[in-house]
């Protein structure tokens, strides 16, 4: 199954990590807006932002901010009481002490 997210992640990492290795500063990504729907139902929106190193989540009407985080595989951003982690299409959502949400990329 090809990823749908997977490769322009991959794509932001690689920016990421070269542009550490630049002495100029690095052109700024574009955003990329991934819709989800979890097992529960409901839909979730992530608008990555790699110029900003932050995520946007939005669920059930609210956004919230969200600061990259060291990952050894995947990703995560995190701003404490709420988080995101995935790979590829999948995404665990955790939102403050609510059970995880279990997600895919559409």
């Amino acid at each position: 199954m090809h990823s749908k997210i997977y490769p322009a992640l991959l794509a932001i990492s690689a920016t990421v990590a070269l542009s550490a290795c630049s002495s100029t500063a690095p052109r700024p990504a574009d955003d990329l807006e991934v819709a989800f729907m979890c097992t529960n139902g409901t839909a979730i929106a992530v608008r990555f932002s790699p110029a900003n190193e932050t995520a946007v989540l939005t669920h059930q009407g609210s956004s919230i901010t969200l600061a990259q985080q060291p990952s050894g595989s995947g990703f995560i951003y995190s701003n404490g009481p709420n988080t995101i982690r995935g790979k590829g299409d999948d995404l665990t959502v955790e939102i403050g002490r609510m059970v995880p949400l279990q997600c895919t990329a559409q």
